[in-house]
């Protein structure tokens, strides 16, 4: 289980370093009173992650990975391949497509300023299935799948994926249950960082996912 815990890790650290839901948990707490928004949101987004690494997980059991006593993968080493290089082809889009993002940030943040506190835990399922999310999933997924883990174990770990994916969405609403005077001008110091470094962020984060896949699926050769 360790072994798989190691193959999870770099894609929860990964799903962690996404901006677009720090951003959305950030606006629920600058913008709108009281912190039960934000709260939802979160167990939106944990609940989401957990559910779409799941489908992507019995997915790829069910039609890519061999019998157990099969030594080679090639399905599954394949689709690792072909992932790793939509990773650095989602990584390499944005740079091109730069006017697109204030758009999309803008309208997600008129969205979360307008909607009831309960459909924010919906938004925050929604987020699980933007296309980098799904990307992560689906190397999580995928190494679960060739595991062969026991059915509790699968589950600890699709648990520890989600938390630790939502783990930095948890940090900001953490903060302002602190109701320190410094709560405010930090959240708002950590949302404009992320406006300036986003970018960055994903960009190297994608390509060494993407690094990261192809060079495990040609091991499965």
């Amino acid at each position: 289980m360790l072994v798989v815990l190691g193959q999870v890790l770099p894609f929860a650290v990964a799903g962690a370093l996404s901006s677009v839901p720090v951003v959305a948990v950030l606006t629920l707490l600058l913008g709108r009173p009281g912190r039960l928004p934000a709260v939802l949101f979160a167990c939106g987004y944990v609940v989401g992650v957990f559910g779409v690494t799941l489908a992507a997980q019995t997915l790829f059991r069910s039609a890519l990975v061999p019998p157990r006593h099969v030594g080679a993968e090639p399905g599954i080493g394949v689709a690792e391949i072909v992932l790793g290089v939509a990773c650095v082809a989602v990584a390499v889009v944005p740079r091109r497509r730069a006017t697109g993002t204030p758009r999309a940030a803008a309208l997600l943040t008129r969205v979360l300023g307008t909607v009831p506190p309960a459909v924010t835990a919906l938004l925050g399922v929604a987020l699980a299935f933007r296309a980098k999310a799904l990307l992560l999933a689906s190397g999580v997924g995928m190494a679960l799948a060739s595991a062969h883990l026991a059915f509790a174990q699968d589950l600890a770990l699709l648990a520890f994926d989600a938390v630790a994916s939502a783990s930095t969405v948890a940090v900001p609403i953490a903060l302002a249950f602190g109701r320190s005077d410094g709560g405010r001008a930090r959240l708002e110091a950590v949302r404009a960082w992320i406006a300036r470094n986003a970018r960055t962020v994903t960009v190297v984060v994608l390509l060494l996912i993407g690094a990261v896949l192809v060079g495990d699926g040609l091991g499965r050769f």
